[in-house]
């Protein structure tokens, strides 16, 4: 998806000045195809990662309900800077690929929908334009099953993806099993997101959770992003 802007003509030496070339954004979509699996929550959390990492990052809002629309009108002033648009789904492809395009972001962070059924083509679209696709899920078997299927219609489009657990109790006996299952339908990110209640915290405060000190939710994702930062090309996360 790298794009470069047009070079003036008659480039070289007497011939005019040469347009620099314009660098793309990475793009990373996080989805599932149930709600309450934590694509929100991860959106903003990496989000923030990045921009504390000095990544100009902007987040794009898919959902009509716009929960990270509202968390973004919540951040303090003096937090590092997020760039955000709330897109409908229907009109969402020509204008993220713009904003990926446009050379002002290292890195977009897009948000979808509770269900991806709603807009299939639009979805199959996206996953196949992204650089790289997290299918967030919970361990409950009606979960699993569900984001499995998703992720066989992610890999016909060519997308690379990663499954996340997030929402996790690791004490309890699915919590292993549902790693089992997701290995065995594709890749795992190796870190997931426990199901604490400093989550619904940073929501109404607009913050993410590494700007609560010692929050282990906090800890989760910058694991996630140190995966996901790799996967990406931006780096090893830190």
């Amino acid at each position: 998806m790298q794009e470069l802007s047009a070079r003036a003509a008659g480039q070289g030496a007497g011939r005019g000045p040469i347009v620099q070339a314009v660098r793309a954004a990475k793009l990373l979509t996080v989805s599932s195809s149930k709600g309450g699996a934590c694509k929100t929550t991860t959106a903003r959390n990496l989000a923030v990662i990045a921009a504390h990492a000095g990544i100009r990052v902007a987040t794009v809002d898919l959902d009509a309900q716009q929960t990270l629309t509202i968390w973004h009108k919540r951040r303090p002033g003096a937090a590092p800077a997020i760039d955000h648009r709330a897109i409908p789904t229907r009109d969402c492809n020509d204008r993220i690929a713009a904003l990926v395009a446009s050379g002002g972001f290292d890195l977009v962070i897009v948000d979808t929908p509770p269900g991806v059924e709603g807009y299939p083509a639009e979805m199959r679209m996206l996953v196949r334009k992204s650089h790289f696709c997290l299918l967030t899920t919970q361990q409950q078997s009606a979960d699993l099953d569900s984001v499995i299927g998703w992720s066989e219609i992610v890999r016909r489009e060519g997308a690379r993806f990663a499954f996340l657990l997030s929402r996790t109790f690791r004490n309890r006996r699915n919590y292993s099993e549902a790693k089992q299952r997701l290995i065995e339908a594709g890749p795992l990110c190796p870190f997931d997101i426990r199901d604490l209640a400093s989550v619904d915290r940073t929501d109404k405060l607009g913050v993410g959770n590494i700007e609560i000190r010692g929050d282990l939710c906090g800890e989760d994702f910058k694991g996630v992003w140190r995966y996901v930062s790799r996967e990406l090309g931006l780096g090893d996360g830190e």
